[in-house]
């Protein structure tokens, strides 16, 4: 893959000390990242057996998913900035032994309270996991068809897992217990820890890498509060006073954090990073793929749940195409980057993104799984994959010492995206069944129109950004072609 310019190693990888040792490594960080987010997806098909077991109302039991993202989006910043000064390989060790712990606590938990705190603590062990493994990767396979491999790998690692891992927790849901849900992630974390120790030469701590106290507090403060109003958004409504008191103070509070960076004596997210065009173009297209992936999943969960009723182990399977987009497009990524640059690749991910939104456009009551929701998980898991994988790349290459603020940049756009495109899922959703409440029927035509409008807006917003990040490239090339000719006149 082309790569963003910067200081990298020349030397042939074959040469590099313990060479075979990194592809186990390389294993172990896919599967760590994995961890991270699949938390998400196992434990929301787990929620209905965890709300009737622990006696929870409606609000507490999503809060069981809101507030491991809320933890997980407010600190994958600061976990990135951390990771630079104290080591990258130290600080995703102590994330996983964190995650391990709190799964633990909230496995066990018998009221819904201590569910809630372990899940929230979980969510920021994560944050410091998704903060690393990309960084690290990037680290061991600076260059060359190592690199390619690398992020090919982890392309098909995250595209099978986020499927698989709707059928594994429905399948812990139905046969064992909601509790596995959590459980199951203390033995993993637990053999990742132990692996990364043997196959992961230790880092040391940066000393000339500062922390920026005013930066976190505002960054972590801000992300936090625009997270929750979100949530709240594709709940409450755009037009509820909390939800726009929230979305204010987040943006104020970003605003702010962008003003501080000028006084920094060392910024945390330094301003190099985003002055790079391709990378910036990277955590964009990160962004927008949150918005299109989350609420194609939104979209398609919810319409199977309510015009088929399945169970969580045939959902999971309904899932599985999604998968296999992800793959094909990671076979044939590396070859199509050796010809085209990563600006149109990001735009061509978002276009197949887009598409795939664009088909739940024909939804109906009656739709089938091949009409109706196939072309939509073909295509999104396509689409993102393409996305999240170049961002990944052009983003941690060349960031040097920077490397774990630079990875952790493109997982917090993807986490903002993701609440962004659910909460105005949502927003549509309710506001085309306002009123349908005169029959069941009704009620599901409505809805099911709410998830087809809801999934033509966002087709529209990812179609313009990605017509935008390739349309910004051929502009700024023409505007250095023109200088050059008035040079030259």
């Amino acid at each position: 893959m082309s790569a963003v310019t910067g200081t990298l190693p020349t030397e042939s990888e074959s040469s590099r000390p313990a060479n075979k040792r990194r592809w186990w490594a390389l294993g172990l960080l896919t599967g760590a990242n994995l961890q991270a987010f699949s938390a998400v997806t196992i434990m929301n098909v787990a929620l209905p057996q965890t709300q009737t077991q622990l006696g929870m109302t409606a609000g507490s039991a999503q809060a069981v998913v809101t507030v491991y993202s809320l933890t997980f989006g407010t600190l994958i910043l600061v976990g990135g900035r951390i990771a630079d000064a104290l080591g990258l390989r130290r600080c995703l060790i102590g994330g996983l032994v964190a995650f391990a712990l709190f799964s633990l606590l909230g496995g066990l938990a018998a009221q819904p309270a201590i569910l809630l705190v372990s899940r929230a603590l979980q969510g920021g062990s994560a944050a410091f996991i998704a903060a690393t493994a990309i960084p690290l990767m990037s680290v061991l396979f600076p260059v060359g068809r190592g690199r390619n491999i690398a992020f090919g790998t982890l392309g098909i690692v995250m595209g099978i897992g986020t499927a698989g891992s709707f059928v594994f927790g429905g399948v812990m849901a139905d046969l064992l217990t909601w509790r596995w849900s959590l459980l199951i992630n203390v033995p993993l974390a637990l053999l990742t820890t132990a692996g990364i120790f043997m196959m992961i030469p230790k880092d040391k701590s940066k000393s000339n890498v500062r922390f920026d106290l005013l930066g976190a507090v505002l960054v972590s403060v801000s992300l936090g509060m625009l997270v929750f109003a979100l949530d709240r958004a594709s709940i409450l409504g755009w037009q509820h006073l909390g939800t726009q008191a929230l979305l204010a103070g987040g943006v104020v509070g970003i605003a702010l954090f962008v003003g501080s960076l000028r006084f920094a004596e060392q910024q945390l997210i330094p301003t190099h990073l985003v002055h790079n065009g391709v990378r910036a173009a990277g955590y964009v297209a990160a962004f927008f793929a949150g918005i299109a992936m989350f609420a194609g999943m939104f979209v398609l969960t919810s319409f199977m749940q309510s015009a088929w009723d399945v169970s969580s182990v045939r959902m999971g399977l309904a899932f599985l195409p999604f998968a296999a987009g992800a793959v094909i497009v990671t076979a044939t990524l590396p070859r199509i980057r050796s010809y085209i640059g990563a600006r149109p690749v990001l735009a061509g991910g978002l276009l197949i993104a887009a598409g795939g939104l664009a088909s739940l456009g024909s939804l109906t009551p009656t739709s089938g799984y091949i009409g109706g929701v196939l072309p939509a998980m073909l295509l999104l898991g396509a689409g993102g994959t393409v996305v999240m994988i170049t961002a990944g790349d052009v983003a941690t290459a060349g960031a040097g010492d920077d490397s774990g603020i630079a990875g952790a940049l493109v997982n917090s756009s993807q986490q903002i995206g993701a609440a962004l495109g659910t909460a105005t899922v949502g927003a549509v959703i309710h506001s085309v069944t306002k009123g349908s409440e005169v029959g069941d029927s009704e009620v599901t035509v409505a809805t099911v129109a709410g998830y087809a409008q809801g999934g033509l807006l966002g087709a529209a917003i990812v179609a313009a950004a990605a017509i935008a990040v390739f349309v910004i490239r051929n502009w700024r090339l023409s505007q250095r072609r023109d200088g050059r000719r008035k040079n030259h006149a």
